[in-house]
C-alpha cells in the first residue's frame, strides 16, 4: 500500500507536465489601465482561449516586460512596437485589440509554438543575427565578472572570523 502511494506521488510530477507538454505557449503583453486590452482579455476569457494555449500574461509597466515588448516590436519590425495589446507566439507578432480578436486563433493554429518565443531567433532580428555573426566582437569578454576579489575577502573573514574563536578568551 506504501509503496503504491509513493509510486503515485512520483508520478504526478510527470503526469503534471505531459498535459502542459502538448500546449502552444505565448506571451501576452497588457496594461492595468488600457481598454483594449479588457477587451482581448475578455475574449479569451470568454473563448476559453487561457485554457487552450499556455498564455504568459506580462503587464507592461514593469520595466523587464516593457524591454521584452520592445525587443518583440524590433525584432518584428512593427511600427506599434511598445503598444498593448500585443501578443507573440511562434514567428508571429500581433498588435492592436482587433487584429488578436480577428487572427490570434487562426495564426496561432498555423505555427509550432511549442516554447516561449524568443526575439532573438524570431522575425527579422534572426535575419539581422545571420548579418553580424561575420562581424568582429566588440567585448570578446562579455559580461564575465572577476569574482576572485570577493572569494578572497569571504576567505580573509572567515579566516579572521575563525582565529577570534578559537583564541577568545574565556570569562
Amino acid at each position: 500500500m506504501k509503496k503504491s502511494i509513493i509510486a503515485l506521488f512520483l508520478l504526478i510530477p510527470f503526469l503534471v507536465s505531459a498535459q502542459d507538454a502538448g500546449k502552444k505557449k505565448a506571451y501576452y503583453f497588457y496594461g492595468d489601465t488600457c481598454p483594449h486590452c479588457v477587451k482581448v482579455d475578455e475574449y479569451f476569457s470568454e473563448n476559453g482561449i487561457y485554457d487552450k494555449y499556455e498564455i504568459t500574461k506580462l503587464e507592461f509597466s514593469n520595466p523587464f516586460n516593457a524591454r521584452l515588448l520592445m525587443k518583440f516590436g524590433e525584432a518584428f519590425d512593427s511600427e506599434y512596437k511598445g503598444s498593448v495589446p500585443a501578443i507573440a507566439f511562434g514567428d508571429k507578432f500581433l498588435v492592436g485589440d482587433q487584429p488578436i480578436i480577428d487572427n490570434f486563433e487562426k495564426e496561432i493554429s498555423n505555427v509550432e509554438a511549442r516554447e516561449l518565443p524568443d526575439p532573438e531567433k524570431n522575425g527579422k532580428a534572426a535575419g539581422k543575427n545571420m548579418n553580424q555573426q561575420n562581424q568582429p566582437e566588440q567585448n570578446p569578454t562579455g559580461n564575465k565578472k572577476n569574482i576572485f576579489p570577493v572569494v578572497l575577502i569571504a576567505l580573509i573573514l572567515v579566516g579572521g572570523a575563525a582565529l577570534l574563536y578559537v583564541n577568545r578568551k574565556k570569562a
